[in-house]
């Protein structure tokens, strides 16, 4: 689909309205309802200041321009709850000897969920293994002077770039750390939240069973490839992410919900095996 189809994904604006509850209105509170379906988006205090459609792809293209990076999607999500759009990145980058696509990723939501934010979205062309982050940094929350503070954003692709930076030297430092068996168990068992009895083998359901050895499957699939590392430990974590754990109607980069979760879990703990 061309950019220019895929701005019709958010061809219609976010409304607010009032709420009532029993015949009577509720003060110092908002509906946010989807314009073209009166579909209700959420329920936000009155000071929430919603960012529209229209500026949101505004910000885009001004991304677009002062990058040159292409627009290369937009997307819509949980019916217009969230909105993404990404800019490819067309300065090469290669980690720890492999090269990785990478893309500037736009984001905003009407559920309170983000703020207005530029992230990274990521994939290590090897695999096409996938990891989105957003930078505490470049983060406007929805106020009332949020406009202006959007366009610091756009005047600040700096910081972006030593975002980026940052993240992919990161990256580097985990291939110099070593990990074993014990390492391995102890990352899953936070992924998947295990209980004393089950870290014994006891009480532990079949589903869990299953989707602990499915990521254990990632796991050493990812470190035969990169080595007994952090790096080839995080890569099996995105590999199950993206390859096994992604549902059919996934958002391209796993930037939001139980995966990217999963993902920020695992690049906390490679990022405390470095600092240990």
């Amino acid at each position: 689909m061309e950019v220019t189809e895929q701005i019709n994904i958010l061809n219609w604006e976010v409304e607010e309205r009032p709420i009532f509850a029993n015949g009577l209105k509720i003060t110092g509170y908002k509906g946010l309802f989807r314009g073209n379906s009166d579909n209700l988006l959420s329920i936000q205090k009155s000071s929430y200041t919603p960012t529209p459609n229209s500026r949101f792809i505004e910000v885009a293209e001004k991304l677009n321009d002062i990058t040159g990076f292409p627009i290369k999607n937009y997307y819509d999500i949980d019916g217009g709850k969230k909105t993404l759009a990404f800019l490819e990145c067309t300065e090469p980058i290669q980690v720890c000897g492999h090269e990785f696509k990478d893309y500037l990723m736009l984001g905003n939501s009407f559920d309170g969920s983000t703020g207005f934010f530029i992230g990274n979205s990521s994939m290590m062309v090897r695999c096409s293994n996938r990891f989105s982050k957003n930078f505490r940094q470049l983060q406007v929350m929805h106020t009332k002077n949020n406009s202006q503070r959007i366009d610091d954003l756009c005047k600040t692709f700096d910081m972006f770039m030593n975002q980026r930076k940052k993240l992919f030297t990161q990256m580097e430092t985990f291939e110099q750390v070593k990990v074993d068996d014990s390492i391995k168990k102890a990352l899953v068992e936070r992924l998947t939240r295990m209980t004393e009895e089950e870290k014994l083998g006891t009480d532990i359901s079949t589903r869990k069973s299953n989707i602990i050895a499915q990521i254990n499957n990632s796991i050493e699939t990812e470190c035969r490839a990169l080595g007994n590392n952090s790096f080839g430990l995080f890569q099996g974590i995105t590999h199950y992410t993206t390859h096994v754990k992604q549902s059919k109607n996934g958002i391209f980069g796993n930037p939001f919900g139980s995966l990217n979760d999963m993902n920020q879990t695992a690049y906390k703990f490679c990022n405390e095996l470095v600092l240990s």
